[in-house]
């Protein structure tokens, strides 16, 4: 059985950074119990605009990602994702399935891999990945 598929870095990128933002930027808008129509007032933009972020569909550019930064005192690395903050991960990123091991830098390699599994999860479901995991395991020599 062979696997192609076809990574592209820069867009994986910017769809992890996409949900990540869309993730916190709510979090921190329930935290305050501020409507995404306060928000948007406050910040000077749409509701439309703030449902987007909110649903990953767009992401500020730099100039507002600072803006939204300072309005709720937390840095743009941690908006992005890219860095835990004082707290640990918000309720949202712990509903999607974020973990500790998920901050860890991991490989090129590695981010292909896991790539290659999702797809195949989509394509083939879950006993297309055990069959992968069953694969690695054998390979790894692990039972």
């Amino acid at each position: 059985m062979s696997i192609k598929v076809k990574f592209n870095h820069k867009k994986y990128a910017l769809r992890c950074s996409k949900m990540n933002f869309s993730l916190r930027l709510k979090e921190l808008r329930e935290k305050k119990h501020l409507s995404q129509k306060q928000l948007a007032i406050d910040l000077g933009v749409g509701v439309g605009t703030v449902g987007m972020w909110e649903s990953a569909e767009r992401i500020p550019p730099a100039k507002r990602l600072q803006t939204v930064a300072n309005y709720f005192g937390v840095s743009v690395d941690f908006l992005l994702g890219n860095e835990l903050g004082n707290e640990d991960f918000t309720d949202a990123e712990r509903a999607a399935g974020m973990s500790h091991t998920r901050t860890e830098d991991i490989t090129v390699l590695e981010e292909e891999m896991l790539y290659a599994f999702r797809a195949v999860g989509k394509k083939q479901g879950e006993r297309g990945q055990r069959a992968l995991i069953d694969v690695a395991n054998g390979m790894a020599g692990i039972q």
